[in-house]
């Protein structure tokens, strides 16, 4: 499956505009842990999570990761099987999409049945391959795929009265395929043209009528299927040689699955994973009720597991073959704090709502994954749902707000939990974010509350406040705090926002400025006031999204001091004509980049970015010309210092290079990357370590230019291509970097291979 990794890089994406990001530099950052499902070839373990994949070499033990950035359709793996005849893995999605992918790292898309409209329910629940057709078990029926040719041939619907009944398992047996499903056993002879038609398909009355029969296989030219006998899920195994069934096992405690392969039978319930021989001698067992299924491969077992992924067990030997990453696929919110990345797992819901996650941090040094969780620090048992942080620039200290339960602070090692109870009431458990003033006193918006404005001031003294009655006793949302120390509060919920300025003094409000408003334009006209986020860009400007756009506030400290109430929306020109900066999207999430430039996350449209004064689009980032996970992003973050971006969808979280980083304050050493450039290597190359608006040249080792820009923020991009448009020659090329001042400061160099 190594050559699968050789389609990184050739992804072209379709996008007409300047690329910001850099194609083969996009990385997943998912859980691997909780383990669905296991397919076995001569030399492959495959693995899929509840929303992943990855891959196992059992000759040299590398893992490869499969996700759309290596080329597969979409995320969401329903299940998943390997065909030895082909040499090709199917991927069924939840989404009733299918892949299949050739021993070459080639995938091929099959959409047919998600893109039907024939039923709403489009889930697979198990694959069955016999001489090249794959039989796919669905809610709805079974429907059957030529491997080889890529297309479907028959769909067989079992319910009576053209009724979808859902099929659990199939199975080829005896000239017969036998559908497993919630009311019984049924089975139609493949040679018979007409199998589409029900009247050609029989109940097998034995082993029991009207039975939910789960899971099924061939074993030493025998059938067996699992039935489950009970309403407390006991399942009966029973096995059928052709003329007669006869009973296996009884009383087992929730059968998932029976897989064949090389002569050994293997059985998962309840109590863990069991492997038999064609003598039905027990050859193998381990026990843990988190394993959903597992796979017979000589002597030994591989299984998938709830906890710690991909397992293999020889009887007496276990080890756990998993992908660094998070614990789980629960990705809420992302903020980069001095070199980590903190992703919070939590959850609320837009009303309030709790999604009652525990209390984890993921946290992320650029190559390893650290879960924090109570196991390692105690305090966390009592929290729930991590939704954001507030960074100090200090890895070692930061703000952790856990929505209904206070917050966490992190102070070089320990953790301290403050809430309601432990501030005498002046801190509200319904934090929904929090920020430093430029004084170093800590700010906390807090949501149902009669004083929603809480501060705490470096002395480690607490008050609250009010300041306005339009905010008591509504849901706040972001806060954050300007360069000329005002603070700003908005809410999602549209209930306007609060700007304060303490004036140096957070123990009394009496010579504290405020206001609440409900932002308009200069006509009067209210703009959207649900507003999921708010930053400061480089030239302390704000950026406010909604769920209408973005509009921002040119001169924010003219709030307080002029009364100045009425932002607008940048204008950009679409299709011809001049629209406000896009109007037409749910924005969720900003971030801006070293250059300035603003990256827009939106609920259904993907990632904008936009110019620095918001006139312009630069770029875009969807499912259709990317490799990102969903068009609906609910967080971004930027590493300014290595021009990391990172993006949290609700299919995932994954990274990619951007082709800006923070400007440097003074000359530092040039890289580029990729560097050496390979021969098929189709992307562009990032120039790091640059000064900000300087001239950027490429030139030969002759000296002569074949590539000019100016730099966005510490970084620039070059395609690879001369002033004629062509790929360069294999060689050397030097990158110089002159200031305004026109004089050159550092050079780096590049090497192309052709």
């Amino acid at each position: 499956m190594a050559r699968f990794l050789a389609i990184i890089n050739i992804l072209l994406f379709a996008s007409t505009l300047q690329a910001q990001i850099i194609s083969s530099t996009w990385r997943d950052h998912m859980s691997y842990f909780n383990a669905k499902v296991v397919a076995v070839s001569n030399t492959d373990v495959y693995c899929a999570t509840e929303l992943n994949l990855f891959c196992y070499s059992k000759e040299d033990g590398r893992i490869t990761h499969l996700t759309p950035i290596e080329g597969l359709s979409e995320m969401g793996i329903g299940t998943i099987a390997y065909s030895d005849k082909t040499q090709e893995l199917i991927i069924c999605y939840n989404s009733g999409n299918i892949d299949i992918v050739g021993d070459n790292g080639k995938v091929y898309n099959m959409p047919s049945l998600k893109n039907s409209d024939f039923t709403n329910n489009k889930t697979i629940n198990h694959i069955c391959i016999h001489d090249g057709t794959a039989y796919l078990s669905c809610s709805f029926g079974i429907t059957a795929i030529d491997i080889k040719r890529r297309e479907f041939s028959d769909t067989y619907i079992l319910g009576d009265d053209g009724k979808h009944l859902n099929i659990n398992c199939s199975a080829v047996y005896g000239g017969y395929l036998y559908a497993l499903t919630d009311a019984g056993l049924m089975r139609g002879r493949l040679d018979n043209p007409f199998l589409t038609d029900l009247k050609n398909w029989e109940q097998v009355p034995e082993p029991g009528l009207g039975l939910k029969f789960n899971t099924g296989c061939v074993f030493d030219n025998k059938l067996y299927v699992n039935a489950q006998i009970s309403g407390d899920n006991v399942g009966r195994v029973s096995v059928f040689d052709g003329e007669k069934w006869a009973a296996v096992w009884d009383s087992l405690p929730n059968v998932k699955t029976l897989t064949s392969r090389e002569n050994k039978l293997a059985l998962c319930d309840g109590l863990g994973i069991y492997v038999f021989d064609t003598n039905l001698k027990e050859q193998l067992f381990w026990d843990s009720e988190y394993i959903n299924m597992g796979v017979a491969d000589g002597d030994v077992v591989w299984y998938a597991h709830r906890l710690y992924g991909l397992g293999r067990s020889d009887g007496n030997d276990h080890a756990a073959f998993t992908p660094n990453g998070p614990a789980l696929n629960r990705f809420y919110n992302v903020c980069y704090n001095a070199g980590d990345i903190l992703v919070a797992p939590g959850g609320m819901e837009r009303t309030g709502q709790n999604h009652y996650n525990k209390a984890d941090i993921y946290t992320f040094d650029g190559s390893t994954w650290t879960n924090i969780d109570h196991q390692q620090y105690p305090v966390f048992e009592d929290c729930r749902d991590i939704i954001n942080f507030t960074t100090t620039g200090n890895k070692n200290h930061f703000i952790a707000n856990s929505w209904h339960y206070g917050i966490l602070e992190y102070d070089n090692g320990t953790f301290t939990h403050y809430n309601a109870e432990s501030t005498g009431g002046l801190l509200n458990d319904y934090v929904s974010y929090c920020a430093y003033d430029r004084n170093g006193n800590l700010w906390f918006a807090g949501s149902i509350a009669d004083k929603p404005i809480t501060v705490r001031t470096p002395s480690g003294e607490w008050y609250n406040y009010a300041y306005s009655s339009h905010m008591t006793g509504l849901h706040t949302g972001k806060l954050i705090c300007t360069r000329n120390n005002d603070m700003w509060l908005v809410s999602h919920r549209g209930i306007g926002v609060l700007v304060w300025n303490s004036n140096g003094t957070p123990e009394t409000n009496s010579d504290d400025d405020y206001t609440f408003f409900f932002p308009s334009d200069e006509t009067g006209k209210k703009l959207n006031c649900n507003i999921n986020d708010i930053v400061e860009d480089k030239n302390g400007i704000l950026w406010l999204a909604t769920d209408e756009g973005v509009y921002i506030f040119d001169h924010p400290e003219k709030v307080l001091r002029d009364g100045n109430i009425h932002p607008h929306y940048p204008q950009m020109i679409v299709d011809g004509f001049y629209q406000s900066l896009l109007v037409t999207e749910v924005v969720k999430t900003i971030a801006v980049d070293g250059g300035n430039r603003k990256w827009f996350g939106t609920e259904s449209g993907g990632i904008f970015v936009i110019s620095p004064d918001g006139t312009e689009q630069i770029a875009s980032y969807n499912t259709s010309n990317s490799p990102i996970f969903s068009n609906n992003v609910k967080s971004l973050a930027i590493d300014d210092d290595k021009g990391v971006l990172y993006i949290i969808t609700d299919m995932g979280m994954q990274s990619a290079i951007i082709s800006t980083t923070k400007a440097n304050s003074e000359t530092a050493e040039i890289t580029a990357f990729p560097n050496p450039v390979p021969p098929d290597y189709y992307g562009e190359v990032a120039i790091r370590g640059l000064l900000d608006n300087s001239v950027v040249r490429i030139t030969d080792m002759r000296g002569a230019l074949v590539y000019e820009a100016m730099s966005n923020g510490g970084g620039a991009m070059w395609n690879l291509c001369n002033p004629d448009g062509r790929r360069v020659e294999t060689g050397i090329y030097l990158i110089q970097c002159t200031t305004t001042d026109g004089v050159t400061r550092n050079v780096g160099k590049i090497h192309v291979i052709k």
